[in-house]
C-alpha cells in the first residue's frame, strides 16, 4: 500500500493505523495533526496522545455522556437553533468551503469543548434531581449540539458521525465509540 510520509525516514503505513486505531481515526490524524503545506510528522505516541485526547475522551466521552443522560432520563432529540455555537458553526462553513479541512475540524472540537463545559457548569445529571424542567432543556440542548457536532464530523469522521446521528435519532446509548488506547 501507499505510505505516509513526505521526508525520508518518517514512513508509516496507514494501514496500521486503521487495524490499530480504525479508519476514522486516521481520518482525524490527516485533517487536524497533519499539516497541508509542511512536513507533518506521524509518530505512534503522537498518534496515541491524540486519539486519546480528543476521539476517546474529547468526542466519544461525550457522546456517550450526553447519549446517557437522554435514555436515563427519557429525553428526545428535537431540531431546533443552537444559537450557543452558531459563530463557531460558521466558522466550519468558511473553513469548509475554503478547504481548510484542518481549520473546520478544530472548530468541531471547539464545538466539543463548549459541550463538555455545559455539562461540567450546567450538571444536568445532578440538576434533574432539583429542576427537572431545566435539567431537561439542558440536555435537549446537549443532544442537539451532539447532533450538529456529528453532522459537521460527517465528512471527516463518516463511521462514529453516522453512529451518533443515529443514536440521537433514537435515542439509544453507544458502546464507546472510541475505546481508549493504551
Amino acid at each position: 500500500g501507499e505510505k505516509m510520509s513526505k521526508s525520508l525516514g518518517n514512513v508509516v503505513d496507514p494501514a496500521e493505523v486503521v487495524e490499530k486505531y480504525g479508519a476514522d481515526a486516521l481520518r482525524y490524524w490527516l485533517a487536524r495533526e497533519m499539516p497541508t503545506f509542511e512536513d507533518g510528522d506521524f509518530t505512534w505516541d503522537r498518534m496515541k496522545d491524540a486519539y486519546n485526547a480528543n476521539l476517546a475522551n474529547g468526542l466519544g466521552n461525550l457522546a456517550s455522556r450526553v447519549l446517557k443522560m437522554a435514555s436515563t432520563n427519557s429525553v428526545g432529540y428535537e431540531l431546533a437553533d443552537l444559537a450557543d455555537v452558531a459563530e463557531l458553526k460558521a466558522q466550519y462553513i468558511e473553513a469548509m468551503d475554503g478547504f481548510d479541512i484542518k481549520r473546520a475540524t478544530d472548530a468541531v472540537w471547539e464545538m466539543i469543548s463548549w459541550a463538555d463545559e455545559y455539562v461540567q457548569k450546567e450538571e444536568p445529571f445532578r440538576k434533574i434531581k432539583t429542576d427537572k424542567l431545566a435539567a431537561e432543556a439542558d440536555i435537549k440542548k446537549l443532544l442537539l449540539a451532539l447532533y450538529e457536532i456529528a453532522q459537521m464530523l460527517l465528512p471527516i469522521l463518516p463511521e462514529a458521525s453516522v453512529k451518533i446521528i443515529s443514536a440521537v435519532k433514537t435515542g439509544v446509548e453507544l458502546p464507546p465509540l472510541f475505546p481508549r488506547a493504551v
